[in-house]
């Protein structure tokens, strides 16, 4: 009953029966997989404007707090810049250490993020309330369209469009059939959001749909342009 009453609150006045007509959002050239919105590693990657501590614990001369850089990169005390845009704090670890090996002998290095950007999510096209919101815990696709005001009666339920980023200036795209996921309980389909991602609610189905595209191809979806 649960699940039921959820469908319904989503749906709202959407229609159920007939086909909708033509138009909407472009068509692209193809469908996309699943695996990689499955298995996406969920740690916080570092951004633009992240600011980190990093400390050598025997070498503390070398201590230093670093602010990331539009480009991604860091400029670090006596070595080389360092792109760091997109990686875990394990990953800019061992990149740091690596940097540092040709003048520190076994550098002991931890790093610590000092601040970041608030986590958030976009909504756009047929929903009552289409923006940007803040990711407070776990929140699905169903939780972003509900907290967006739900489905306006020219949705396509069917057919909900989630971009993820895939690195630099690539985002990933996931056709999800949320009228099909409440109605048979496949909530394993109703994806948790990631920071930054951006689910567009279609007029109609958008027929095949490319799995990476360059950002800028998200304009025709979203104006503005979500920046990641």
């Amino acid at each position: 009953m649960q699940i039921i009453r959820k469908f319904h609150f989503l749906l709202g006045t959407i229609l159920m029966v007939g086909t909708l007509g033509a138009g909407g959002v472009p068509a692209t050239n193809e469908h996309p997989s699943t695996a990689s919105f499955a298995t996406r590693d969920p740690r916080y990657r570092i951004e633009p404007s992240d600011v980190l501590d990093i400390h050598f614990r025997f070498t503390p001369e070398f201590n230093q707090t670093v602010t990331v850089q539009p480009d991604g990169f860091i400029a670090l005390q006596s070595a080389e810049d360092l792109k760091i845009a997109g990686l875990t704090l394990a990953e800019i670890k061992a990149a740091v250490v690596r940097q540092y090996s040709s003048i520190l002998h076994d550098p002991v290095v931890s790093v610590i993020l000092k601040e970041f950007n608030k986590p958030f999510f976009l909504v756009g096209g047929e929903v009552a309330k289409p923006g940007r919101f803040d990711l407070r815990g776990d929140t699905t696709v169903t939780d972003a369209i509900t907290i967006a005001g739900g489905f306006t009666p020219g949705a396509k339920s069917a057919s909900v469009l989630l971009f993820r980023r895939a690195g630099g200036q690539v985002v990933e795209a996931r056709r999800i059939d949320v009228k099909h996921a409440i109605e048979k309980g496949r909530l394993a389909e109703d994806l948790l959001l990631r920071p930054g991602d951006s689910v567009y609610v279609t007029r109609s189905f958008t027929g095949k749909l490319e799995r990476f595209m360059n950002v800028t191809k998200l304009g025709l979806y979203f104006d503005p342009v979500p920046r990641f």
